[in-house]
């Protein structure tokens, strides 16, 4: 059974919207868009005759939403014996009256095999945007490991033996996590016309840095942003970063080349593919040039105009003064950055290098976007990313 790792954490009392049933004939009808994603890896973590609470927000609103759960990464199937939906009230509390089943094919309960991930039937009749909605998973067999989200900076409620998906009520919900679990995305359906783009990325995009139930990943500034924006040019925004994450290599989650599609390119709705990693390949010290870096590059740009989709190149940011900076790294962040700005290889370059770093000392980040350890954001610096971002190339 998982241990509490994190206090208890309240989060802002939010607007009900109507959740109700609707016809998977009415839902599949309409353009199915992406309004909430994490990037899945196998996680070390023990679950079993317990319910599982998870709070995700979405980005955009919609009629229609489902959402999908993934045993990609389990070594033995699980069995979700009971999945509910309803809208979060504070921590672990719902909404009076929000809590309704998700269903799978009509059926209450879903088995999934070792590398299954499975759609739901639509649930919801209309969610707003940046909702606060919560999932309740029942999974009554023991499982060593599990198919998740390490560094969710949410807090996830579990509860004690026994399936409590369908109570509002938060008494049962005695331990937490900053894990997310099987859940991996979450679709609504809206006009033709929206589309999303995907962030894709390592500890900078995964919000290294911010507070508990902050939502303030620079993916959350840009969302802000657009929500100010009239509805008809709106874009849903997804986060598929990954803490630690490197392009070339798996060690924590899966390379980035090797999961560009799974987590990126088979998004429902996307349009535009912000790519913006590389930085732990340089630091990790693993690389004497610049070139695996930029051929890798060059197969996901590949990859992604191949599906008619539109690629923007982050370029990698300051980060001397980390315990691992080396002159020899700078040199090789420098030559990424260079082909980057220069190439054309991308549709678009977003120069966050520019925007952060120190003007008087350009290897070091400017003092106000540091976090503190000289390569991490704070919540300035990953507000400064959103709004480098130029509307006009994502919508």
């Amino acid at each position: 059974m998982v241990r509490p790792v994190h206090r208890f954490v309240v989060t802002a009392l939010i607007l009900a919207v109507a959740l109700v049933p609707m016809s998977p004939a009415r839902a599949a009808s309409g353009h199915q868009v992406g309004t909430w994603t994490a990037a899945s890896d196998r996680l070390p973590t023990a679950i079993g005759d317990q319910t599982v609470r998870m709070v995700v927000r979405t980005s955009i609103g919609g009629s229609g939403l489902r959402i999908r759960l993934s045993n990609v990464f389990g070594r033995t199937s699980v069995t979700f014996q009971s999945v509910y939906l309803g809208l979060q009230a504070y921590g672990a509390e719902l909404m009076g009256k929000t809590n309704r089943p998700v269903t799978f094919n009509g059926k209450k309960s879903i088995r999934l095999k070792p590398g299954q991930a499975v759609w739901s039937d639509p649930v919801v009749k209309k969610i707003s945007p940046r909702q606060s909605v919560v999932v309740s998973l029942y999974v009554p067999a023991y499982l060593p490991q599990v198919t998740g989200h390490d560094r969710a900076y949410t807090t996830t409620f579990l509860s004690d033996p026994g399936n409590h998906a369908r109570a509002e009520a938060a008494d049962k919900f005695t331990y937490t996590s900053t894990q997310w679990y099987f859940l991996d995305r979450v679709a609504v359906t809206t006009a033709k016309s929206v589309r999303s783009v995907v962030a894709v990325g390592d500890s900078l995009t995964d919000g290294a840095g911010q507070e508990l139930d902050a939502n303030r990943r620079w993916t959350d500034y840009l969302n802000h942003r657009i929500g100010a924006l009239p509805a008809a040019k709106r874009v849903a925004v997804l986060n598929a970063g990954i803490a630690g994450n490197r392009v070339l290599q798996t060690g924590v989650g899966p390379s980035t080349l090797s999961r560009f599609n799974r987590d990126v390119l088979s998004q429902p709705g996307v349009k535009t593919v912000v790519l913006f990693c590389g930085i732990n390949d340089i630091s990790k010290g693993e690389l004497s040039s610049a070139r695996p870096l930029i051929e890798a590059y060059k197969k996901m740009i590949k990859m992604a105009h191949a599906r008619k989709l539109r690629i923007l190149g982050g370029t990698l940011t300051p980060f001397a003064g980390y315990q691992s900076w080396t002159p020899e790294r700078e040199a090789i962040r420098q030559q990424v950055n260079r082909w980057i700005r220069t190439s054309r290889a991308f549709d678009g370059v977003l120069d966050f290098d520019k925007a952060l770093r120190d003007p008087g000392t350009p290897d070091q980040l400017r003092a106000s976007y540091d976090h503190g350890d000289h390569l991490h954001l704070s919540d300035s610096g990953r507000r400064k990313l959103a709004y480098t971002v130029p509307l006009k190339q994502i919508l």
